[in-house]
């Protein structure tokens, strides 16, 4: 227990200091009292450390989710396709001018990521191999990065900048006004996982387990995969395609925590999330998934390893 409280309050102070960090500092060097009445400050750096946060949460404990449900340890958001659906339908927006309602790209990523979460689903009931479905979803990205090359190859000089801007992911831009949205988007998603903690904590030793302890499997897997989706969903839309904090996060969280309680981990997970994305966000300057995938390429090495030494791979 002093280990779990050590690490919880620890993470809290990492967050704390990153955002201090990406905060006060920028290309502009000035004063905090001159910062805070600036423009800077309260339209670029907040939005930016909420973003972070946001997509932090969201990424980690939709990764724990679907790893947890479908148990497979290379499960995730990004791997199984969802990220790609919500990307698709965002192309859709951009690039083709489909209107996806008041919401504009909120909505079109939303609709991707629960059609690929829905077709993963089906996969899912028919294929009790974890491996097919691993590799489904993986299929699956790649038609729909197939799709999305070829609405590139029809789409005008200005809708392409637009897109290939959005498509390298970025904490740097989201609006002030928009992180209410996102907010309230993720706290729909955690609402739907946390709801089935008891179901996930069962499902890792299996569903016919879960259902031993009168747990309505059915149910409550649906209520995880539409809350992962929602978040994938949401992060997509206002940080572009993220990749890797799904699927690592949930590692280092088991590592750090050395438990499989759902009840400890889903916090875990999140906290572990936002360091990273903290972390991430303080090179600006470089495109965001480059500098996760220096971290989560070993992460998933890692897993792969440890997996084939103890016979699941």
């Amino acid at each position: 227990m002093k280990r779990i409280v050590f690490c919880f309050v620890a993470l809290f102070l990492c967050i704390v200091a990153l955002s201090f960090i990406t905060l006060v500092s920028g290309p502009v060097d000035v004063s905090i009292g001159e910062l805070l009445d600036s423009r800077i400050f309260w339209d670029l750096r907040v939005p930016r450390v909420a973003a972070a946060l946001l997509a932090g949460i969201a990424l980690s404990v939709s990764g724990l989710s679907l790893q947890t449900v479908f148990q497979n340890p290379l499960a995730g958001p990004f791997v199984l396709g969802i990220s790609s659906g919500a990307s698709f339908a965002v192309a859709l927006s951009m690039l083709a001018g489909f209107s996806f309602g008041r919401f504009g790209t909120l909505t079109a990523a939303s609709v991707g990521a629960f059609g690929v979460t829905l077709l993963i689903l089906a996969i899912a009931s028919r294929f009790r191999n974890n491996t097919v479905l691993l590799v489904a979803g993986l299929l699956i990205g790649y038609f729909i990065d197939a799709c999305i090359n070829l609405l590139i190859t029809m789409s005008d000089g200005e809708s392409l900048k637009v897109y290939v801007s959005w498509g390298m992911g970025s904490f740097g831009r989201l609006t002030l006004g928009g992180i209410w949205i996102f907010a309230s988007a993720v706290l729909v998603g955690l609402a739907l996982i946390s709801a089935s903690v008891r179901y996930l904590n069962g499902a890792r030793l299996g569903d016919d387990f879960a259902r031993g302890l009168g747990i309505r499997v059915s149910l409550y897997k649906k209520l995880v995969l539409l809350g992962a989706s929602i978040l994938a969903a949401a992060v997509t839309a206002f940080c572009g395609p993220v990749a890797f904090l799904g699927i690592a996060v949930p590692h280092l969280a088991y590592l750090l925590f050395k438990t499989s309680n759902h009840r400890i981990l889903l916090p875990g997970s999140a906290l572990c999330g936002v360091c990273l994305a903290l972390l991430a966000g303080l090179f600006p300057e470089y495109p965001l998934n480059a500098i996760l995938s220096l971290v989560g390429v070993p992460v998933i090495l890692w897993v792969l390893v440890r997996s084939a030494k103890r016979g699941g791979l």
